[in-house]
């Protein structure tokens, strides 16, 4: 079960504290201005193998979401480490659970066994006389599909539309999980994704592990990477999405431009690098009929800001960009300026606000939007 939880939402800043899932215990309230969602804090009690393991985890929702809510599975990289390794903690994605969490949906960040403060050790660890992937990456997603087993029993998660979004070495292991075919696991997105053997590489092994992914998997897959990553580059991710395509997987590929100093780490961690694969994410979604923002989105925060057709794209970028994030505006001419991915809402605020005096630096700017709140002038 999950044993100890923290809970921020305006509710609790009106008194008002809604019902949690079974099998939670509250045991601390956090209440604050990113008070959009509902975060609980703790462990996982999960079935692998006929034994019981504890999983380090949160859950993120919506403060106002109501009812059963589709399933986000979200799991991090593998450190270079091992103390790196155990330092991860699933509150270190938050941010990426509350993007997801904003579209509607009941985000999980799990901490796989060998990482941070789940059970260890890890199940299948490789070495340089490791011949295969495959067992390794089966282990990760034994610990995946424990979760969303486990998840599914929540009074507020709906079992029928579930996805699983991965980074690096857990961008393989929803890729090995979709080899299982789970039911009601509607799409996967491997985001830089594999697992790199810095002493001794392994790149054969590594597209072979795909190949044999490839051959069992038929949910639909969304795979993201950028062309200055330093851990695979186009060339060996070519190769992998082409033997997992051949094989008769179901893939899209996205490679985009170069990013940051290392495209591995700056397109899940960065913001303009999460905009990017969720502005992806989102049309993979949509094309499934899946929850993510709407054209009436845009429609109604392009009302709100009085503003004209022309700043449709911008705004589009706003309603999909990463929490936390602010929008300035200069009343005078409505031009407008936004910060996101920051770790703060008084951090993205003050990046919306930087860029809108270095561009106008005459000019009165003012926070018109944190989050999803509007926090401007009445029109």
């Amino acid at each position: 079960m999950l044993v100890r939880a923290r809970v921020r939402s305006r509710a609790l800043r009106s008194g008002r504290v809604g019902l949690l899932s079974l099998l939670l215990f509250l045991v601390s309230a956090s209440p604050g201005r990113s008070a959009d969602f509902l975060q609980e804090d703790g462990f996982f009690r999960v079935s692998i193998g006929g034994q019981t393991f504890r999983l380090e985890g949160i859950t993120v929702k919506r403060a106002d979401a109501t009812g059963r809510l589709p399933v986000a599975l979200i799991t991090p990289g593998k450190a270079p480490n091992l103390q790196n390794m155990l330092d991860q903690h699933a509150i270190d994605y938050v941010g990426q659970a509350k993007d997801l969490a904003n579209r509607g949906w009941l985000a999980v960040v799990v901490i796989r066994r060998g990482f941070g403060q789940s059970d260890g050790p890890m199940p299948s660890p490789m070495t340089c006389e490791s011949t295969s992937f495959v067992e390794r990456f089966s282990a990760d997603a034994d610990d995946l599909q424990a979760t969303l087993d486990f998840i599914a029993r929540r009074t507020d998660a709906d079992p029928t539309r579930m996805i699983a979004i991965g980074v690096s070495a857990g961008g393989a292991a929803v890729v090995a999980l979709s080899s299982r075919n789970p039911t009601n696991l509607r799409g996967v997105i491997n985001i830089s994704g594999g697992l790199r053997m810095e002493s001794c590489p392994k790149e054969d092994a590594l597209v072979q592990a795909f190949k044999e992914f490839g051959a069992k998997s038929r949910v639909p897959t969304l795979w993201t990477y950028a062309k200055n990553d330093s851990f695979f580059g186009p060339e060996l991710v070519g190769r992998m999405r082409n033997a997992f395509l051949d094989a008769g997987g179901d893939v899209k590929l996205v490679m985009f431009d170069p990013m940051g100093t290392d495209g591995h780490t700056a397109l899940f961690g960065s913001g303009d690098g999460r905009l990017k694969w969720l502005r992806e994410m989102d049309a993979f979604l949509r094309f499934r009929k899946l929850p993510t923002w709407q054209r009436k989105d845009v429609d109604a925060l392009l009302k709100k800001l009085n503003a004209v057709e022309q700043k449709r794209g911008f705004v589009e970028n706003f309603v999909a960009a990463p929490f936390e994030k602010a929008l300035a505006r200069v009343s005078a001419d409505n031009s407008m300026y936004d910060g996101y991915g920051s770790k703060t809402i008084d951090a993205a605020r003050n990046r919306a606000l930087d860029g809108c005096r270095k561009n106008k630096p005459q000019a009165q700017c003012v926070i018109v939007m944190e989050n999803n709140d509007w926090v401007g002038s009445t029109q």
